[in-house]
């Protein structure tokens, strides 16, 4: 695959001066990872945050009209962190993370009034990415320690139980457990998760093998319902779940597509609806998923290169799985981290509105910011460009002239390859809207195809076979 990103693009594609997102503290430290949870009608953040050799775990709240409530925000832990997880009761919120290879976690009144003055252990043991819910009683923290998934309650007295494994990977199976997510259906934990090939641990994400994400429901008492997790058919990297107190909705993600379906439980165990496809894009993505008391929030972020902003994207979907309208907002800045970006994280507020947070890159201090999106900054998504018109290529030697037209609606154009006649696509570039032209390595037989791309996402495609005819040019 050839891939090829330049120094230019951030002036062919600069930021728009109109970009949503609010900030979520007064700081100027490096922030990265954020998680979000509702907090009556605001809502509150967590992320990890860097300044000089200090790294802490900070979290801070926003109110109704996206204001900074903490200041700098409120610093709980200053031991190395990887990740964060949180969630929220009537009146408080527990943020969970990962220290001292065990789990820590602290509460957040909803005054911002921190009850633990030393952090909560939650295990003293091997322990990586965290995941919490709240089932009107107590907290459920669900983590992996590699061939486990393990669970532990968490009081709203601060009083953690033992640790309880509710699944083991059979011994005659050498993958490990990774990216765990947990919600409450009214009745039962629904726990999502992943399986990585040997030599594909935590962190990475990536699932070559199919059937590789699975589901399975964990009683109140944090023991295992189905001894058998429900294998999700398909090939995908990591999964998050929602749910309504009736059915629950899992957001998959695959390579470059995020797509749900719903899981009911039904009369022999859980029941997966068909696949549903929600966005297609040129990068990875990742997702996250809410519900709002009337619809499911799927939310992603659709970056264009390192150098540039892109989109926003949420899908609000019905309990019957339905795709009711998807809404997009421009990024304030460039994703914090490299392809693929880190994932937003998605809540809902008491109001039934949704707030998106995502660390950003913003000018001029170049530190990444965690910003905080709400409901009344999206609009809804237009339609994708139209393709590109009358592509044509010229070949000669060891490369190949493409030239095409366009209505002049795109953002920009995404150049692919194929050597084995369209079977797979592999990207080449990533071009600025100006551009019709562009010469790049090639053989005969090759096939290249242009897509358009903007807010509303990708193309159609217009493709090409490399051979030897003279060149002909496009009309303009």
């Amino acid at each position: 695959m050839r891939k090829s990103f330049f120094p230019f693009l951030v002036l062919l594609f600069p930021l728009s001066l109109a970009a949503a997102g609010h900030d979520v503290s007064t700081t100027a430290a490096r922030q990265s990872q954020p998680v979000v949870t509702g907090n009556g009608a605001g809502f509150t953040a967590a992320w990890l945050e860097e300044a000089g050799q200090l790294r802490s775990v900070v979290a801070g709240r926003v109110n109704h009209d996206g204001d900074p409530l903490d200041g700098d925000g409120i610093s709980l832990d200053q031991k190395p962190a990887f990740s964060v997880a949180i969630a929220h009761s009537s009146s408080e919120s527990l943020i969970v993370w990962p220290a001292n290879g065990g789990l820590s976690a602290a509460r957040l009144t909803l005054s911002s009034v921190q009850l633990d003055a030393v952090p909560l252990v939650v295990t003293k043991d091997p322990a990586s990415q965290p995941a919490v819910a709240w089932n009107g009683g107590r907290y459920f923290v669900v983590w992996s320690s590699g061939f486990q998934l393990l669970g532990a309650f968490v009081g709203t007295d601060g009083v953690v139980t033992a640790p309880k494994t509710f699944f083991n990977q059979p011994a005659s199976d050498q993958n490990q457990l990774f990216a765990p997510d947990v919600s409450w259906d009214g009745k039962q934990f629904v726990v999502v998760f992943g399986e990585a090939p040997p030599g594909g641990a935590p962190p990475c994400t990536c699932v070559p093998s199919p059937d590789h994400i699975r589901v399975m429901r964990v009683s109140v008492t944090g023991d295992a319902i189905d001894a058998v997790p429900v294998r999700i058919p398909g090939v995908h990297g990591s999964a998050h779940v929602a749910s309504s107190g009736t059915e629950s909705l899992i957001a998959l993600d695959a390579g470059a597509d995020t797509t749900t379906m719903i899981v009911r439980e039904g009369a022999n165990g859980l029941q997966l609806s068909p696949e549903v496809p929600i966005f297609h894009w040129f990068y990875g993505l990742s997702s996250d998923v809410t519900w709002d008391g009337a619809v499911y929030d799927v939310g992603w972020r659709y970056p264009i290169t390192t150098a540039s902003a892109g989109w926003l994207g949420v899908t609000r979907i019905s309990r019957s799985g339905s795709v009711i309208g998807t809404l997009f907002a421009e990024a304030a800045g460039p994703p914090e981290s490299l392809f693929p970006p880190a994932g937003p994280s998605i809540a809902a507020n008491d109001g039934g509105e949704f707030g998106l947070v995502t660390s950003d890159t913003t000018s001029p201090s170049s530190l990444s910011k965690v910003h905080l999106y709400l409901t009344s900054e999206f609009a809804p998504m237009p339609a994708a460009p139209m393709p590109p018109q009358n592509i044509v290529s010229y070949f000669t030697g060891s490369k190949a002239l493409i030239e095409w037209t366009s209505a002049g609606d795109a953002d920009g154009f995404l150049l692919e390859e194929s050597i084995d006649f369209g079977q797979h696509w592999f990207r080449v570039d990533v071009l600025a809207p100006a551009v019709r032209t562009v010469t790049v390595p090639a053989s005969v037989g090759n096939q290249f195809r242009v897509s358009a791309f903007g807010p509303g996402g990708l193309s159609g495609a217009s493709i090409t076979s490399i051979g030897s005819a003279q060149r002909h040019r496009a009309s303009r």
